[in-house]
């Protein structure tokens, strides 16, 4: 379950790692107290704090995308949600995408607030969040219309351009099955 997940927890890790040893290197690296060494070591910290809060938001956004992607408008565009009693295995999945969608725009917002590049997006990621969580009923009873996926889609296109213009590009990663069903759980 979390061999899918490792790769991209260690990258965090190592950003968080990275930005701490980069705090403790400024203060140890300047006695003086003037304040200009205060200034540095403020935007040093705060700096650590954006670069991960960027990071972060990357990681939840790119398994939102993916999510999205694999289990919703996919199927939709292949016609498996629109059956509801042929096509119950693939609605199932589609709802539990929709909660983990939600809920990992709702974790890449909050990052997008830390990150002054990225604070625009709260918006948008939040409108797409709420829309993917009130469509959520019509997704797993087989009566989404395309019309929905595609506006949610075009959110998702729009904030991942604003973030690639802004420098943090999203990567799409598509969750297992059994995050999905972890992260369901843990709403």
């Amino acid at each position: 379950m979390m061999r899918r997940l490792t790769p991209q927890l260690a990258i965090l890790c190592c950003v968080g790692v990275l930005g701490i040893a980069g705090i403790a290197a400024c203060g140890s690296s300047s006695s003086s107290s003037s304040p200009s060494a205060a200034a540095t070591t403020n935007a040093t910290v705060s700096s650590g704090t954006s670069s991960l809060a960027t990071a972060k938001f990357a990681l939840h956004a790119g398994l939102a995308f993916g999510a999205f992607h694999h289990w919703i408008y996919g199927p939709l565009k292949a016609g498996a949600l629109k059956h509801p009693t042929s096509n119950k295995l693939a609605l199932a999945k589609a709802g539990l995408a929709s909660l983990f969608v939600y809920h990992e725009l709702k974790l890449a917002a909050g990052n997008a607030k830390n990150s002054k590049l990225l604070a625009p997006l709260v918006a948008p990621l939040t409108a797409a969040g709420n829309k993917v969580d009130s469509l959520k009923g019509s997704i797993t009873d087989g009566s989404v219309s395309e019309s929905d996926l595609n506006g949610v889609n075009s959110q998702l296109g729009q904030i991942g351009s604003t973030a690639s213009a802004s420098g943090t590009p999203i990567k799409e990663s598509v969750p297992s099955l059994a995050q999905l069903t972890s992260s369901s759980q843990s709403s």
